[in-house]
């Protein structure tokens, strides 16, 4: 598959869930597919985002070297940068999971204009508005904290099921 810009993306937010989300991808697969989403309007870009393994680091006097093993998974954090609209459904969803004190997880859902689809469950940690100047666009920077794996769908190997 040839390789696209990010035109095209889109970034929706289902409601929060009732439990911790399953390790078993196919089946958060199966449930995060049958949510249904709301979309974030006026998208401007989406952070970084994706696993890294925390350095747990041994060093045994004999060897005199130092040994790397992987340690924690960490989803991190992605700032999704937005053109504020007060009125959009999307938004105002991410608005409410800010304000939401809750211990679940709100589902996400990146599509690409490829068919790909990412999932993955998140706390909404931060709500800015920035970009506050003549000179700018009014912009609302969200903060996700991404508490699950990434869950790859590549809507080309369903349709091949």
């Amino acid at each position: 598959m040839p390789v696209n810009t990010g035109a095209g993306t889109r970034i929706s937010i289902g409601p929060r869930l009732t439990a911790k989300l399953t390790t078993d991808h196919a089946a958060a697969l199966t449930l995060l597919k049958a949510i249904t989403y709301v979309e974030v309007g006026e998208v401007e870009s989406i952070g970084d985002y994706g696993d890294t393994t925390t350095d747990v680091s041994f060093a045994a006097l004999a060897a005199g070297r130092a040994e790397h093993l992987k340690g924690l998974k960490d989803g991190g954090t992605t700032d999704v940068t937005i053109g504020f609209d007060a009125g959009d459904a999307g938004q105002l969803a991410l608005v409410a999971a800010y304000d939401d004190r809750s211990r679940f997880d709100y589902p996400i859902k990146v599509e690409y204009v490829d068919g790909y689809v990412d999932y993955f469950a998140a706390k909404v940690m931060g709500n800015k508005k920035t970009g506050i100047t003549t000179g700018d666009v009014l912009k609302r920077v969200v903060t996700l904290g991404i508490n699950s794996d990434i869950i790859e769908d590549d809507a080309e190997e369903d349709a091949g099921d």
